[in-house]
Parts: structure tokens; C-alpha cells; sequence
């Protein structure tokens, strides 16, 4: 079994704001939805392979609901004051409908998801320093999908997100899950002075880089 990257989300203002400094950039819109009982909602820009997620709080008595409450989304999406980890990371397997991970998880169902459909959660949810690590359901990358291959961001030199580099403050040694993905190539982890996520798109061919504001703590490479 080979594990990929699906998505990474990052929590951000109540309808996005932060989305006008990627279409500003040349990027559209892929979908806008709500995740009912769960109490976000976001927007995605989807590339090839993966795509960007941004999620904000959209209901505040869903998401301190006690199914929800155990991922600890309401104090990601409120980072800025509670200095949680803003990050999610959501990965999927290359065999069809396996939702194994390579270390302890617990199971969430989802209240946007089918009944008794549940998604494996990484036990370093618990930790808030630390990006949130799940299963995604989808086992196909976007462009495989007949609904969002018309969706794709067609800006030149972004079509496959090819690195991820993820950079957490603090001293303490990172989670077995988070140095897991590490081994596995999944992702790159390095200590810093902020949240912050480096994106690599086409092995950054072109060498070219893009810095967004502080709100929206992400540069892509490319």
C-alpha cells in the first residue's frame, strides 16, 4: 500500500478573504462548500494531483459539538488567537477504498459524510501544534475526476503540487505520525519562529517563488 497527498488545508477568515490573494495571483476558484454539522465551510483551488483547501468556522455550535470537538478545528480556525496549528494534511491511499495509515489512528464520522461512514484521524489530533493528519475518503487525484477536471488551475508551471514543506514552532521533537510522513516522503518538517507551508509545484523547474501576505502563512515554488 503507497500513500499520496490528497489536500492540505489552512484555516483562515469567514469566507476567505485570503482566497483574493490566490486569484489575484492567477488561480480560480474550484468549488465553495459547507461541511454540514461540522461547522466549516471552505474553498478549494485544485491542481493535477492535490489541491489547497481553505476552511473557516461557519458554525460555532457544530463545531464544539462533541463529535467535532475531538479535532480540534475550532481552535485551528481561531489561530490567531489560541496559536493552534492552522494546518490539515489529508492523505489517500493508490489502493481503492483502503483507508489504512501507517500509525495509531481514531475513527470521526463525519456529520457531512454518509451515515456510519468514518474517516481515520491520526492520534497527534490531541497535540494542536501540530498539523491535523487524516484519511480522505477519495481515492482518485483530481484530474481523474469527471466533476472537477474542468475545475484545474491552468496557470503555467502549477500543475502538480511536488513538494511540501511544513514549518512548526516550538522545541519539542515532532509526533511518530508527523515523523512517519517524513519517512515516507509525504512531507519535509523543519522548526521556525511561525506556522508556515512551502508548496512546490513541477519540481519548481522555473525557480521562481510567490509570498502571500502574513494572513495566509503559505509561499508556493515553482
Amino acid at each position: 500500500m503507497g500513500l499520496e497527498l490528497d489536500h492540505i488545508f489552512v484555516c483562515v477568515e469567514p469566507e476567505a478573504p485570503e482566497a483574493e490573494f490566490l486569484k489575484a495571483f492567477g488561480f480560480t476558484e474550484g468549488n465553495r462548500r459547507t461541511h454540514p454539522g461540522q461547522g466549516t465551510a471552505n474553498v478549494c483551488f485544485l491542481f493535477h494531483n492535490a489541491y489547497l483547501e481553505l476552511l473557516w468556522l461557519s458554525d460555532i455550535n457544530e463545531i464544539l459539538s462533541s463529535v467535532v470537538r475531538p479535532l480540534g478545528l475550532w481552535e485551528r480556525c481561531c489561530w490567531g488567537e489560541t496559536q493552534a496549528c492552522p494546518f490539515g494534511i489529508s492523505l489517500r491511499s493508490d489502493v481503492p477504498g483502503s483507508l489504512e495509515l501507517p500509525f495509531t489512528t481514531w475513527n470521526y464520522y463525519a456529520p457531512f459524510l454518509p451515515e456510519k461512514t468514518s474517516l481515520p484521524i491520526a492520534a497527534n489530533s490531541e497535540n494542536l501544534s501540530e498539523p491535523l493528519i487524516f484519511m480522505s475518503p477519495v481515492s482518485r487525484i483530481p484530474s481523474a475526476s469527471p466533476l472537477k477536471r474542468g475545475l484545474l488551475i491552468n496557470k503555467p508551471g502549477f500543475d502538480e503540487i511536488t513538494k511540501l514543506r511544513v514549518t512548526l514552532p516550538g522545541e519539542k521533537n515532532f509526533s511518530a505520525e508527523l515523523r512517519k510522513l517524513t519517512e515516507l516522503g509525504l512531507v519535509e518538517l523543519k522548526r521556525g519562529d511561525r506556522f508556515y507551508l512551502e508548496i512546490e509545484f513541477n519540481q519548481a523547474q522555473s525557480g521562481q517563488i510567490q509570498l502571500f501576505d502574513s494572513k495566509l502563512p503559505i509561499s508556493f515554488y515553482w
